[in-house]
Parts: structure tokens; C-alpha cells; sequence
């Protein structure tokens, strides 16, 4: 379990406010730009990008309002967001590099799990493939999107 210094006696030096107040920003931003796309493509990322600055006002509003020794402490999630953040990044690489979909987003889900705590390596197998099944029906299935194609044929 992190340790969290609670003594301090200002909100503004705690990581919360500054956590919200940087997610409420991006999720702003993210409302702007979406606002340039075209009407059918409109609604999904304005939807999420006011979903995100809506959390972030309220973890900084929290940051603010709760006393010191109440606050948020996101020093161990955020030090655990770190792992995840590379796998998802290794993903969006192998995504780039012509490896398709289907075979990075099955290792990513698998590393996530991993991550996550599920262990057992026929339990991360499964839901793994389930994961990556359900995203591959929604996408590419049910919401006609065109996902990366493999380099090679033979790729999954």
C-alpha cells in the first residue's frame, strides 16, 4: 500500500486537485476537437471527453474539499498506472507496425489481466480471447470500423 503524506496543510500541494484539474483539462480539449469532426463521428468522443473532464472536476473538486488527512492518495495508483501505460503503449506500436488487431490487442488484454491480478494462465487465456472477441464484434461487426490488417497474411 502507497504511503501518503496527509500532513500537509494546503490542498493546492496535493496531487489530486492537480490529477483533476490535468484530466478536467484534457477532457475539455478533447470536447473542442471533437467538435471539428463531421456529425456522424461527433457524438462518441465529445461524449467521452465530457465524461473525462467531468471526473476530473470531481477528483479536484474532492482534492479540495476534503480535509488533509482524508485525501485522495494516488501515489499507488498511479505508480501501478506506469506498467499499464507501456503495454498499452507497446499495443498502439504493434498496431502501427502492420501486426493487425486481433493478435496485439489478445497480448495487451492478457498483460492487463496480468496486471490487474487475474492469475492462472488458462483464466488470462480466456477471458483474454473474450475480451478481444467482444472488442472485435463491437468494432469491426457491429460498428463497421476498419481495424488494422496484418502485414502478412498468416498473422492473425
Amino acid at each position: 500500500m502507497a504511503n501518503c503524506d496527509t500532513s500537509r496543510p494546503s490542498a493546492l500541494a496535493r496531487s489530486d486537485l492537480w490529477v483533476g484539474a490535468a484530466l478536467f483539462v484534457i477532457g475539455l480539449y478533447a470536447c473542442w476537437e471533437a467538435s471539428g469532426f463531421d456529425d456522424s463521428s461527433r457524438s462518441y468522443p465529445k461524449i467521452l471527453g465530457g465524461l473525462l473532464a467531468a471526473a476530473g472536476l470531481a477528483v479536484a473538486l474532492t482534492g479540495l474539499l476534503l480535509k488533509a488527512d482524508k485525501a485522495l492518495c494516488l501515489a499507488g495508483p498511479l505508480r501501478s498506472a506506469l506498467p499499464a501505460a507501456v503495454v498499452i503503449s507497446l499495443w498502439a506500436t504493434a498496431l502501427g507496425a502492420g501486426s493487425g488487431f486481433v493478435l496485439p490487442t489478445l497480448l495487451m488484454q492478457a498483460a492487463l489481466l496480468w496486471l490487474g491480478g487475474v492469475r492462472g494462465l488458462l483464466r488470462i487465456a480466456v477471458y483474454a480471447a473474450l475480451i478481444t472477441a467482444a472488442a472485435y464484434t463491437l468494432f469491426a461487426l457491429m460498428l463497421d470500423v476498419r481495424l488494422p490488417a496484418p502485414a502478412v497474411s498468416w498473422l492473425v
